[in-house]
């Protein structure tokens, strides 16, 4: 487990110079990315197939493509493929308990064709890749080339990345497993937590499924202890599996989330199942300094929240 951060330091940073102390956990985890670049590019061998894996918000998509920059700063070609784009056909999907669609299993995805697509990759140096419209729910097979030359890197991103199901009969000096997440608590003064791990992941979802999705943030709580399910049952068993664990988590965030996610909370319906932690979640931010969205960096992970 990280190291805990308190929000009180926190606060304090933020007072003092808040771009000098967003620029530090910028900085802190861009290193730590830079660092696995730099121990795998160590490792013997080849192409090198990383499957990086996370919950939900954790920061996947833009920390797969931070290292592919990383990998081409060393000198490295590196693409990024995200297993979304193996999901079966949406009507290929059997209901679960509750009638409803679990894309959260991994059998959700083509396991048989990310075990191919990826023994081509190693074997063949080359292979086609899939698209699935979200829209529409269906998935185009055959979508574009990908050509692997000596030495280049293929990072695969995706809650499930990490199952070992894909990767079986691939020779395992060539695959490495990265499991990222935000991996610290945030605790108060007294050293209680103010912040799990998991609340500043629900913040995130929460700010991005308004901004990009236009979804009043009850649904997101609605869908929220499903989405926990999913991982502990498919994801939590995995993680010490992994050759690398990312923190994905900076700091100064929620002061960014506070404005926008207290106004959101506060509209949620006292009738609403979901009040309680609504209020607990807008009563927490009360202890936050705010910060203005326009402080993060154009290149930040929290564009993937906030935009």
């Amino acid at each position: 487990m990280d190291t805990p951060v308190y929000q009180k330091t926190v606060n304090l940073e933020v007072i003092r110079n808040p771009m000098e102390f967003v620029m530090k956990c910028e900085r802190n985890y861009s290193a730590s990315l830079q660092q696995i670049v730099r121990e795998i590019i160590a490792r013997p061998g080849d192409n090198k197939i990383i499957m990086l894996s996370g919950p939900s918000s954790s920061g996947k998509t833009t920390g797969a493509n931070m290292l592919a920059r990383f990998f081409q700063k060393e000198g490295y070609n590196a693409n990024v493929i995200s297993l979304d784009d193996f999901y079966r056909n949406r009507d290929d999907i059997e209901p679960g308990p509750d009638g409803q669609r679990d894309f959260e299993v991994v059998t959700a995805l083509d396991v048989d064709l990310i075990q191919s697509t990826l023994k081509d990759l190693v074997e063949k140096g080359e292979t086609m890749l899939p698209y699935f419209d979200f829209g529409s729910g269906i998935r185009t097979d055959n979508f574009a080339k990908l050509h692997l030359d000596k030495g280049d890197v293929v990072i695969i991103e995706g809650l499930h990345a990490i199952n070992p199901v894909f990767t079986e009969g691939l020779d395992s000096d060539c695959v490495i497993r990265i499991y990222a997440s935000t991996r610290s608590d945030i605790l108060d003064e007294d050293g209680s937590v103010l912040f799990s791990k998991r609340d500043v992941r629900f913040l995130r979802r929460a700010i991005r499924d308004y901004n990009f999705r236009s979804a009043p943030v009850e649904l997101t709580l609605s869908m929220w202890a499903k989405v926990l399910e999913g991982e502990d049952k498919y994801l939590a068993p995995l993680i010490d599996i992994a050759d690398y664990e990312i923190n994905s988590l900076h700091p100064y965030e929620v002061c960014i989330y506070k404005e926008t996610l207290s106004q959101l909370f506060a509209e949620v319906p006292e009738d609403s199942e979901y009040y309680k932690y609504a209020v607990e979640l807008k009563n927490k931010l009360e202890k936050v300094t705010r910060l203005g969205k326009d402080i993060i960096p154009k290149s930040s992970l929290l564009r993937e929240f906030v935009g």
